[in-house]
């Protein structure tokens, strides 16, 4: 699966600031709002045409227990070779016994951790294998898992050759990162919402996961539609994306940090508009909740996700982060995100199973012990990622009994 590490370790650069006297937008309690959103004139149109949805109540799950599971391994040509490969899930699924499912529905057949295929039929990118449904409905109906996540990108979408679209481009030159279509083109945010809006129709589930590919770093995005953007709301784009070095804080970071965070706002409204109890979540890097200037190189920030989110699933991964003191690590998270919500009520700890700088497999026994730190210093809700049913990783009957909760 992909190394998250190598997409954003370049991205811990200096920021920039620039002082302006005029931004059209609000703040309230420190957070930026975009008066002028062009996902709000979607929701508007989605919302003057609703119809009447069959409401689904969605209770929350006190402690979350979350298998966080990718399709792509699910998935194979020989549909014998598939069947099976669905069964030995799902028995999987049984031994473990998570109450959550965190379930990929979009295709990422290269592992760069963009969707140019999915899992569901919709309008605009090709469907790899209608398999998506046919794995919630056999969740459902063999094995005690109450809670369906569909995880999914917010920008990061390959379309077929044939759409004109732009993405999201570096000041430096090219892509970098996910391959992610620039947010700051209505059309693209049209074309999102109806990939959402076309999941919804056919796919019933009780929350949705937003992808990490969420983000801008500081040099981005630095296409020109983007980049008038910037100019509406008073920055010089140009000098903001090129100069490598400045001494305080971007202001620009927290208008996008609001700006995407506002689209993804968007997109749970037209959705809700299908399944109005529906649960959301977004994936957070471990360096901004650790230190708030991380805004600046990821234009994520945790006032605004737990403004705009339902959960907050912090990517509490310490190989990744190349962390020392791994127990540190997760108290230091656990005591930045009580700023923000004290009871850990909507923050969720995902662990990695694989620790991608080597390939090597994390081994259960650590999961395990660090699940029982974790709840021991108060955290609620704990998932890990990848689940690997081919190999039985993390093995199951462990895994078992540290996933036990009241839930």
């Amino acid at each position: 699966m992909i190394n998250f590490k190598n997409l954003y370790k370049n991205r811990f650069t200096h920021c920039l600031y620039l002082s302006l006297g005029y931004f059209p937008l609000s703040t309230s309690a420190g957070l930026a709002e975009i008066q002028h959103h062009p996902i709000n004139d979607i929701v508007q149109q989605y919302t003057a045409s609703k119809t009447t949805a069959t409401v689904k109540r969605t209770s929350k799950i006190d402690q979350m227990r979350i298998m966080h599971i990718d399709i792509d391994y699910v998935y194979d040509e020989d549909k014998q070779q598939q069947r099976q490969n669905i069964q030995a899930l799902l028995k999987r699924i049984n031994m473990i016994q998570p109450n959550t499912i965190f379930l990929q529905a979009f295709a990422d057949p290269d592992a760069n951790g963009s969707a140019d295929q999915v899992y569901f039929k919709n309008r605009h990118i090709p469907l790899r294998d209608n398999l998506f449904p046919t794995l919630v409905s056999q969740i459902r109906s063999t094995t005690q898992v109450k809670h369906i996540y569909a995880w999914l990108p917010l920008m990061a979408w390959e379309f077929p050759k044939r759409y004109k679209l732009s993405y999201v481009s570096h000041s430096a030159g090219g892509k970098q990162g996910y391959i992610r279509v620039s947010p700051f083109d209505p059309q693209n945010l049209k074309y999102v919402s109806e990939i959402y809006l076309d999941f919804m129709q056919s796919n019933s589930v009780d929350g949705v996961l937003y992808h990490d590919d969420v983000t801008l770093s500081d040099y981005e995005d630095s296409s020109n539609i983007a980049k008038k953007m910037y100019q509406s709301w008073g920055f010089n784009a140009d000098q903001l994306l090129k100069q490598s070095k400045h001494p305080k804080p971007s202001q620009l970071a927290k208008f996008k940090t609001a700006y995407l965070d506002q689209f993804a706002e968007g997109i749970s409204k037209i959705i809700k508009q299908q399944q109005p109890n529906i649960l959301t979540a977004r994936n957070m890097y471990a360096p901004v909740v650790l230190n708030p200037e991380s805004e600046n190189w990821f234009s994520q920030s945790m006032p605004s996700t737990y403004q705009y989110y339902d959960y907050n699933a912090i990517m509490a991964m310490p190989y990744m982060e190349e962390a020392d003191d791994h127990q540190q690590f997760y108290l230091d998270l656990i005591q930045q995100s009580k700023k923000y919500d004290p009871n850990l009520d909507r923050t969720i700890f995902e662990l990695q199973a694989v620790n991608w700088i080597n390939n090597q497999k994390i081994s259960t026994q650590e999961i395990t012990e660090t699940i029982q730190f974790l709840e021991k210093h108060g955290v609620k809700h704990i998932g890990y990622y990848p689940d690997d049913f081919v190999n039985e990783h993390p093995q199951p009957s462990k895994l078992k009994s540290a996933f036990l909760t009241g839930d």
